[in-house]
């Protein structure tokens, strides 16, 4: 009888490790996909950033480029 009661102790011992092994694992990879994608935010928000002097330039070079052709 008290192997019967041990064995079942221990089952549920193991489905609980188990229960904790998947529930860790989920948090992780969900904690780990949000994570990814502030930083892919960040990281094009600071993209944006970067590029908006040079983007300046290019629009005034094309205005330029446009105008000198528009005239006839």
């Amino acid at each position: 009888m008290t192997i019967m009661g041990a064995s079942v102790y221990y089952y549920y011992l193991r489905e609980l490790v188990a229960s904790f092994a998947l529930l860790g694992g989920g948090f992780f990879f969900l904690s780990l996909a949000a994570l990814t994608a502030s930083l892919a935010w960040y990281l094009s928000k600071q993209a944006a950033v970067w590029a908006l002097p040079a983007s300046r330039n290019v629009i005034t070079f094309s205005r330029r480029l446009i105008t000198a052709y528009a005239r006839p």
